[in-house]
């Protein structure tokens, strides 16, 4: 092997190249000297910063699509009702559920809305959808999961088993968006069980089947109520579960009357709607949150409120 002559390596490098930049150097300006040496000690700077930015670790993503390790706990704790939908279709609902059962090989459902499903068989994918939950992988609201059976009859579906929840993710549902309630004061809430099946107004003579806010005879714990949020799609009450549970259940048709108070008119101004009761949820014990959907809006026709032009809301 030719050995190398390092000595003079070394001589070539200091002539040929360290030589010349030094001679470079020394013949320019003094403040030109200084402005060259910022120059380099800024883009030295820079690129060990574009260094450090490639090279760092990518932070993991958070796949929303990941959902509770131990799906049976997470159903324990937070049973719900559900909406029920196909699974390449959450927007179209084909009925509501509420959850019976959790096994880690299976889940049951009781259907108390259907709309659709009958439709369906084994082994068709479902897209179930709940109230937001925490969970490892952060908020979900929803899952697939397989229809292992599926119990129907004349009078349609009672009773559903399920495949173990899998693909639990977080879907956009809401259309309005709501506002919380925070001063009672400015609105009050009547609500009737009946239909908008007619134009007078006789049913707002009665006693209301639930007053938020205003004034019962009864005073049998409605002036506890309160409202928690409201949009132009729906509101939400909170009551006593007992007055609650007596009185309503889920997909109750409703009427109600909302007067509001109008901050730039310095007046409290009357609302007319119908709807349906779409959830019924026990809070701490103590409160029960009533979720109702406003299907229709009226408007009274004449001075002397007698009768109300009613119109879809689509």
């Amino acid at each position: 092997m030719e050995n190398f002559d390092f000595q003079s390596i070394i001589k070539q490098i200091q002539t040929q190249l360290i030589g010349p930049v030094e001679k470079f150097l020394t013949g320019l300006p003094q403040e030109s000297l200084y402005l060259i040496l910022a120059a380099a000690g800024l883009i030295a700077l820079l690129a060990a910063v574009f260094g450090y930015l490639l090279l760092r670790p990518k932070p993991k993503k958070n796949n929303k699509q990941q959902g509770p390790t131990d799906f049976v706990h997470f159903f324990q704790k937070s049973g719900t009702i559900m909406d029920i939908a196909a699974a390449v279709e959450h927007n179209d609902v084909l009925g509501r559920a509420v959850l019976t059962a959790v096994k880690p090989d299976r889940i049951r459902l009781e259907i108390i809305e259907e709309n659709g499903i009958a439709r369906l068989s084994s082994p068709a994918e479902l897209i179930l959808m709940f109230p937001p939950e925490k969970s490892m992988a952060g908020k979900v609201n929803s899952f697939r999961a397989r229809i292992s059976s599926l119990e129907c009859d004349d009078e349609g579906c009672g009773r559903m088993t399920l495949t173990p929840p899998t693909k639990f993710k977080l879907v956009k549902r809401r259309k309005h968006k709501r506002k919380r309630v925070v001063d009672q004061q400015f609105i009050r809430v009547k609500l009737w069980l009946g239909r908008a099946d007619s134009s007078d107004t006789s049913f707002a003579d009665r006693i209301p089947d639930l007053a938020v806010n205003s004034y019962d005879p009864r005073s049998s714990g409605h002036e506890e109520n309160q409202v928690i949020n409201i949009s132009n799609g729906g509101i939400g009450v909170g009551a006593s579960p007992m007055l609650v549970e007596s009185k309503f259940n889920i997909d109750d048709d409703v009427l109600i009357s909302i007067f509001m108070f109008n901050f730039r008119q310095k007046v409290f101004k009357p609302y007319w709607y119908a709807g349906k009761i779409r959830s019924m949820e026990n809070m701490d014990g103590q409160t029960c949150r009533v979720g109702v959907e406003f299907t229709v809006s009226g408007k009274m026709r004449d001075e002397n409120e007698q009768h109300i032009d009613w119109t879809h809301i689509k």
